[in-house]
């Protein structure tokens, strides 16, 4: 899975700016998928290339002009083809659990503070997915959308709880 292929997703459902299209990123795939809005005009850019979106420019007054992109039909073929393929394996890295488990080098001062610092990390984004399924209420939603989205909220609050309770031990 490549930025790439989330974009074309997010222009399948409908045209976007760049903009927008980073607020996808840090809303809803949030859970399980990280993209810099570094990125996302370059990603842009290299599909418009390879005619899988195209853009259309904008005026504003007072603004820079935007650009509002949409997915091509060849977009569309490569999106429908990056789904067709085989999932890849999942590729976690959590910064948090390589200190956690070289942590018996801090003091139980600072272990504690580690657990601590992420439970508040995790309760923040527990709460940003819990705004965004209110934020969806009496919209139509499609259901394994809606499955992304709880399922990343039980896993923030299993994490939550473990390390609550591994911090009372």
């Amino acid at each position: 899975m490549k930025s790439d292929d989330i974009v074309l997703g997010i222009l399948s459902e409908k045209p976007a700016t760049g903009y927008e299209i980073k607020e996808r990123f840090s809303t809803i795939f949030a859970n399980f998928y990280n993209a810099s809005f570094g990125s996302i005009y370059p990603i842009l850019h290299k599909l418009t290339k390879e005619n899988k979106v195209t853009f259309e420019t904008i005026e504003q007054e007072g603004k820079p002009d935007k650009k509002v992109y949409s997915i091509t039909e060849e977009g569309q073929r490569a999106f429908h083809n990056y789904l067709s393929q085989p999932v890849e394996n999942e590729k976690v890295k959590w910064d948090f659990m390589v200190r956690l488990f070289y942590s018996e080098h801090l003091t139980e001062t600072e272990r504690v503070s580690l657990i601590t610092t992420e439970i508040e990390t995790r309760r923040k984004e527990c709460k940003e997915l819990e705004l965004l399924k209110q934020s969806l209420v009496g919209k139509t939603v499609d259901e394994y959308q809606l499955f992304c989205l709880e399922l990343g909220i039980k896993q923030k609050k299993l994490v939550i709880n473990e390390l609550e309770s591994l911090k009372k031990q």
